[in-house]
């Protein structure tokens, strides 16, 4: 009698025991996603560039192998490119500052806004990179259809069809 009822106690034991043991990795599940969440809701630039890796995921169908080197090479992207849009911003500051001044130099403004293209220029640059890296782990299939979405997205700027700057039907009749 003594062993069954040691028996019955140890299999309880063990029932407890795995249900601490799954409540604690569902909440740390839970605790890991909602961190992510939070992260996402916090930081658009974040969002961004989930939503920048979800469409090339989506629109080429990339295999696993294909996601893991996008998301290696859009993180070096969005590292190399943050430290040139910090640059920028630095050079706005200074641009401001100098036009703030009560006799601001011309030249300086100009020199600077001059080191701002070229900035401008390196970011161009690094998206071309970017895309080349990109189309190296593609299949043919996928590259045509990478082209195609390469002509979507840079499209020419005088359509200002990016800066969602579109006549509308009363502003089409106007121009003509």
């Amino acid at each position: 009698m003594n062993y069954f009822l040691k028996y019955r106690f140890a299999i309880w034991a063990i029932i407890i025991l795995s249900v601490i043991i799954l409540s604690s990795v569902g909440t740390l599940l839970f605790l890991k996603m909602s961190h992510n969440r939070d992260r996402l809701a916090k930081d658009p630039e974040a969002r961004r560039h989930q939503q920048i890796g979800q469409f090339f995921r989506n629109e080429l169908k990339l295999t696993s192998e294909q996601d893991s080197v996008l998301k290696s090479n859009r993180h070096q992207f969005f590292q190399n490119s943050k430290a040139i849009f910090d640059s920028i911003e630095k050079k706005r500051i200074q641009l401001i500052e100098e036009l703030g001044k009560p006799k601001p130099d011309s030249l300086v403004m100009f020199k600077i806004c001059n080191e701002i293209g070229k900035l401008y220029g390196n970011v161009r640059k690094e998206s071309v990179k970017n895309l080349l890296r990109l189309r190296a782990i593609c299949t043919p299939e996928q590259i045509q259809k990478l082209n195609t979405i390469n002509n979507e997205l840079i499209a020419p700027e005088s359509s200002m069809h990016r800066m969602g700057k579109r006549k509308g039907p009363s502003e089409k009749k106007q121009s003509k």
